[in-house]
């Protein structure tokens, strides 16, 4: 089924805003570029709404996920700028669809970096600083829809809490994490390569930004990737502690 473009927007835009499943989307088909025009055309709509934009994911860089859409292709989605918090935040699992929670690199931007052929060192020269940083995760989109409208739906993004910064560093894809639940201990996940080094990641999401007119600017954080993902189904707390970098908490109410 194919669907005005302008409808879909208002639909998931509104679906976001609610924190519920957008309805009546059953065989939408959507291309990769039709889902990123979409994407940012809901992202549009919140700052037309006074929300501002505050940072970017870049998804399908780590495990089973790489390249599942096509080669090196590793999509952005919107961080919005209210729905990102420090270390130690609560957050309502109540009110957030299909939780989960993830813990990733953050890397801060220090210096605008666009343009369609930016390399990993260029990427890594603009950044500010690395930090330990947690996704949190709201499946709004069930899979049975499809990888295209879950990128057209900001690939399942609800904000992102980020650690204190630490000085630029390489070897990130070596970084441990050691992920906790309630106090305990329950993964400990050393990806390297099954993980894209992160400022390959920075680089290849802003020559994909690159095609829509954006970039990156100073003072933005990006999430690189999923060390592990875990199901929040529940109040409790997460702690998640990464080697030479630091560590980020939130706790879910």
């Amino acid at each position: 089924m194919n669907i005005d473009q302008a409808v879909l927007v208002d639909t998931l835009y509104e679906a976001r805003r609610a924190g519920a499943h957008p309805a009546g989307l059953d065989g939408t088909q959507l291309n990769l570029d039709e889902a990123l025009t979409v994407q940012l055309g809901v992202l549009r709509r919140f700052e037309a709404a006074g929300v501002k934009q505050g940072g970017w994911k870049v998804g399908l860089t780590s495990g089973a996920a790489r390249d599942r859409m096509g080669k090196d292709f590793r999509p952005f989605g919107y961080v919005l700028q209210q729905r990102i918090f420090s270390s130690g935040t609560t957050a309502p699992v109540a009110s957030i669809v299909s939780c989960s929670v993830e813990p990733e690199i953050c890397l801060v931007v220090g210096t605008p970096l666009r343009g369609a052929n930016i390399s990993a060192a260029e990427a890594k020269a603009a950044v500010r600083g690395v930090a330990p940083a947690f996704e949190i995760n709201e499946r709004r989109i069930p899979p049975e829809q499809g990888s295209e409208l879950l990128l057209a739906d900001g690939l399942a993004q609800w904000g992102i809490v980020v650690g204190p910064e630490a000085p630029v560093r390489d070897g990130l894809i070596d970084t441990t994490v050691e992920f906790y639940r309630d106090g305990v201990l329950v993964e400990t996940k050393t990806p390297g390569t099954t993980m894209d080094d992160p400022y390959l990641s920075l680089a290849r999401v802003c020559m994909l930004l690159d095609k829509y007119g954006l970039g990156l600017e100073p003072g933005q954080p990006v999430i690189t990737g999923s060390f592990c993902h875990h199901a929040v189904k529940q109040p409790g707390s997460y702690r998640a502690t990464f080697s030479g970098i630091g560590e980020v908490a939130v706790s879910f109410v």
